[in-house]
């Protein structure tokens, strides 16, 4: 680990589990259920202590599932690619060994990576030297580089770069990567569409190599070793908050270079890919294998609960509670997976189309519990076919307070205790207590912090 100092090892192992530890968070995650998993497996043991198996609907990042799985099976379901790769990783952690040195040796030996790095070198290079011109005190190069560097842009036309060096390196770059045959497939796919957005660009080649390098190993590996890719871009992105929903803004409504925006920039993209990827992975590969039989799928919940199997004795439900959807901060990660090439949204500013600032997916998955018009209709699936099923169900949800400014939900408790009671003879509201959701935006743009944040709704027979 030649380029992190032992006192970041230490800050970036925190977030790392080791084989004895009792929850684990493999990527930074809004409305993560970390710190109310004893809450949470509480509530399930009191309504079925025979440790029968339990269904995680909306599995997210998988710290429930994870969690629940010390004591009993696990079926995992979620609509997102990322989602079953990240819940299938913990779920059923590789009994094989892997030399995780040998691992990143042979990535950056490969003949990929020499390809790739020599594709985007230009890049490489152009960025370093903004770095470097900001740091002695001229950032509007780099900021010029964040806000329109980005490949995928180049290649569809939609460039919008200022400073002739960055629009000289994108072509430069993007007629190595056509000349190598990699604007086909997804040999290139992160630094074509995130490079310069979300990740420096010498940080996305290291990621690209190692989801290449991936490709080589065993089908069952695939996961472990994509989940660390995963939770490494996590920790890498160079947003605000660790998330996806939008790049950094670098420049203010004067378009000029916003105050510290350069120290931000330069502290996420110094970060090694491949040395935070060797982290990640030494914590996946040590997590304790269970005797339980897991399962992961990636689904539709209506579809999910249609083919339930009857062994599964409570159904654990997170579903999103407001406009904001899901797929919005995980999108970058969603892409990664599924490596396909995705056409990217685009969106009308001042009466012209652009690509979207955050490069979303044109398919990007649009939950019905985030849309006010659809919410009550899939709640409503939700509790008749959970009953259908003869399962109990546990309902995560979050109150909100209509005189204040936090973001209304898409329901009312006593809403949704209505809806229940259609179907299930035993319907309570249990308050998780003092527990507040982490919020990802900027720390002066918090409303004030609900204290009695989550609900959980229990539903019995």
């Amino acid at each position: 680990m030649g380029n992190i100092k032992k006192g970041e090892q230490l800050t970036l192992l925190k977030a790392v589990v080791d084989s004895n530890s009792e929850s684990f968070r493999p990527i930074h995650y809004l409305g993560s259920k970390l710190r109310i998993l004893e809450f949470i497996g509480k509530v399930i043991d009191d309504i079925d202590p025979t440790n029968s198996r339990v269904c995680d609907l909306f599995s997210g990042s998988g710290t429930v599932s994870q969690f629940l799985s010390k004591n009993r099976p696990v079926t995992a379901i979620d609509i997102q690619e990322y989602s079953r790769v990240l819940t299938s990783s913990v779920l059923k952690p590789l009994s094989s060994y892997y030399s995780v040195e040998k691992v990143v040796s042979e990535c950056i030996n490969s003949e990929h990576y020499k390809k790739l790095m020599w594709c985007l070198e230009p890049m490489i290079e152009c960025e370093e030297k903004f770095i470097e011109e900001a740091l002695q005190g001229s950032p509007f190069f780099i900021c010029d580089l964040v806000e329109n560097g980005s490949i995928i842009k180049f290649e569809e036309g939609c460039c919008e770069a200022e400073t002739v060096m960055l629009k000289e390196a994108l072509s430069k770059s993007a007629d190595r990567l056509k000349e190598s045959n990699f604007i086909i497939g997804p040999e290139a796919l992160t630094s074509r569409y995130f490079g310069g957005t979300y990740f420096s660009f010498k940080q996305s080649v290291q990621l690209d190599a190692l989801l290449e390098y991936s490709l080589s190993l065993d089908i069952n590996d695939r996961d472990t070793f994509t989940a660390a890719i995963l939770s490494a871009a996590s920790d890498i992105v160079n947003t605000v908050g660790k998330q996806f929903a939008q790049p950094l803004k670098p420049f203010d409504s004067d378009g000029k270079p916003k105050k510290s925006i350069v120290n931000k920039i330069v502290t996420d993209r110094k970060n090694n890919a491949f040395e935070i990827f060797s982290l990640k992975l030494e914590s996946f590969l040590g997590l304790r294998k269970t005797n339980f039989d897991h399962r992961t799928y990636r689904m539709d919940f209506s579809d999910a609960l249609d083919n339930l199997s009857k062994d599964v004795k409570v159904v654990y439900a997170d579903p999103p509670y407001t406009r904001y959807h899901y797929s919005r901060y995980y999108h970058v990660l969603e892409t990664i997976c599924l490596r396909d090439n995705p056409k990217i949204s685009k969106t009308i500013v001042k009466g012209k189309e652009k690509f979207s600032r955050g490069i979303y997916r044109n398919d990007r998955h649009q939950s019905p519990f985030s849309i006010k018009t659809q919410a009550k209709e899939a709640f409503d699936t939700l509790f008749k076919k959970v009953s259908q099923n003869n399962s109990s169900l546990v309902l995560s949800y979050s109150p909100f307070a209509e005189d204040r400014k936090s973001t209304p939900r898409m329901q009312r408790i006593e809403e949704l205790e209505s809806l229940g009671r259609q179907y299930f003879n035993n319907v309570k509201s249990v308050s998780v207590g003092q527990f507040a959701h982490s919020k990802l935006n900027k720390t002066d743009k918090n409303f004030e912090t609900n204290y009695s944040a989550e609900i959980l709704i229990v539903c019995k027979k």
